[in-house]
């Protein structure tokens, strides 16, 4: 049983072939097939570009247990899992090394902590001032859109100045707010960061492990054999 999300697609073999003068050609040379029969291939070619293979055209297979499969679109999933994506702070941490930053200033200060899976992290006023020592800031996806339109409307000569501003103070007030909304994401972040300190990538997974909602919704299934053997024949 499969969980997750659609896999990528990628169906195709290349091989690099040597075309002299230090350069190297890939060719395209065959295809994956798996057990079912099908191939995964998400997309094909017509004069060179690439074209997503629309949902008439996907041919249907059957697995060993009777299941009704397509091809041309990747692996879908039995059962769909939401895809867990980083907001706009989160992701503005990270790449600000922020989280990073703080992690070494925390292991710095503590000679050890509880086992990896044990751990938890508390302060998260202290985490906050040292965001707030460090200048963090970020751009929203909000405020870039509201850039391009201040733009946009100059360009056409609107007079949308006061609206424009109305708009950023709104947005500025709506982000004042990003770092609590987004509390247990950020934790965790940290959690994971400060783990790797102690016990490194083995310690980093066994944490994730222990807070992983794809993990518990496979354990889940595995402790639902009716379910399990439903999926198994095609019956959910």
């Amino acid at each position: 049983v499969l969980m997750g999300q659609r896999s990528y697609g990628k169906g195709l073999v290349q091989n690099m072939l040597d075309i002299g003068y230090n350069a190297r050609v890939k060719v395209t040379t065959a295809k994956y097939y798996i057990p079912s029969g099908r191939c995964i291939q998400a997309v094909r070619y017509r004069n060179g570009e690439p074209v997503d293979i629309p949902e008439s055209e996907r041919a249907q297979f059957k697995t060993r247990n009777g299941r009704t499969v397509l091809d041309g679109g990747g692996v879908k999933p039995d059962v769909l899992l939401p895809h867990d994506t980083a907001t706009g702070v989160v992701k503005a941490l990270l790449d600000q090394h922020i989280i990073f930053d703080f992690a070494t200033q925390f292991a710095l200060k503590h000679e050890s902590i509880d086992s990896a899976e044990a751990f938890t992290f508390t302060d998260w006023d202290g985490f906050m001032l040292f965001a707030k020592s460090k200048n963090f800031d970020y751009e929203s996806v909000s405020e870039k859109k509201l850039k391009e339109l201040k733009s946009i409307a100059s360009s056409e000569n609107f007079a949308l100045d006061t609206d424009i501003q109305a708009l950023e103070n709104r947005i500025k007030a709506a982000k004042k707010n990003e770092l609590n909304n987004n509390k247990a994401r950020i934790m965790h972040e940290i959690e994971q960061e400060i783990v790797g300190r102690y016990y490194f990538q083995r310690g980093k997974v066994r944490k994730n492990l222990k807070n992983d909602p794809e993990v518990d919704a496979a354990v889940k299934l595995l402790n639902d054999e009716a379910r399990y053997r439903a999926i198994l024949a095609g019956n959910s």
